[in-house]
């Protein structure tokens, strides 16, 4: 904004506190506030409602001029339209923030790598693929992706059968996305989701890191569609799906929330 119109402004606000402008007038000015809203800083210092018309009242009671007190209403009016809008623009500033790596998944943690039935359960007896699968995860934890891709592709080629193949593909996929090699990760993730079948946590994990995964890529609406399948899926993902889908519903222009709602906001 030009020095000239943030003066401009700054006069409207004067105005407006002292109750001198139409209500058009006032409607411009909160239509300034919500493209700009930085002028609510200034607002915050310069506009003091109730001060300023103290010390206008006081300024007319030293003079020879007559008095003209702005009635009480006015006070009480003003400081709730000024609470009002600072409420708006704050919640506009939280739901439709600008950056979208505040709402993708950066890095897969190891909390997310599918091991053994049994060894979840504490069980003694597991299989080869259940042995593999839990090797793979000791060498994600010890910083060999290498090995680990390994020893879940010999899970997928020797023990294809389920639960074994989605858990297999969903862990590959995962190391894929750390090591930001989207394009195979997504092929990873979707193949988890058409290997599984009757594991709602594989499936949503799946649905989750391929939506995230398509991001990186570049591919919006193929993002909104996997995330959207994450989020009716109403799992442990359901709300970072919600902050996605809304950022990806006002990138792509498509902004439609009638759908998709946090628990919270039901």
């Amino acid at each position: 904004m030009g020095n000239s119109r943030e003066i401009e402004i700054r006069k409207q606000i004067d105005a407006y506190i002292k109750g001198n402008l139409s209500e058009e007038e006032i409607q411009n000015l909160w239509n300034e506030f919500a493209k700009h809203p930085e002028l609510l800083d200034a607002l915050e210092i310069e506009v003091n409602v109730k001060a300023i018309i103290e010390q206008e009242s006081q300024k007319q009671a030293t003079s020879s001029s007559p008095i003209h007190k702005l009635p009480k209403w006015t006070w009480h009016a003003a400081a709730a339209a000024v609470i009002a809008i600072i409420a708006l623009v704050q919640i506009f500033r939280v739901q439709t923030p600008t950056n979208m790596d505040q709402f993708v998944v950066q890095r897969i943690g190891p909390e997310q790598v599918e091991t053994s039935d049994g060894i979840r359960a504490k069980e003694m007896q597991i299989t080869e693929a259940d042995s593999l699968l839990n090797l793979g995860f000791e060498a994600i934890i010890s910083g060999n992706e290498e090995r680990a891709l390994e020893l879940f592709d010999r899970v997928i080629n020797n023990h294809g059968e389920e639960p074994y193949g989605s858990k297999a593909y969903l862990n590959k996929g995962i190391v894929l996305y750390n090591e930001a090699d989207y394009g195979n990760a997504i092929l990873a993730f979707e193949e988890a989701l058409n290997r599984v079948e009757d594991s709602r946590m594989i499936s949503e994990k799946a649905y989750w890191y391929l939506g995230n995964a398509y991001i990186n890529i570049g591919e919006l609406e193929k993002a909104q569609d996997a995330v959207f399948s994450a989020y009716q899926m109403d799992g442990v993902f359901r709300n970072p799906a919600f902050r996605l889908l809304k950022k990806l519903s006002d990138d792509l222009g498509t902004t439609d929330y009638e759908e998709f709602r946090t628990p919270e906001l039901d």
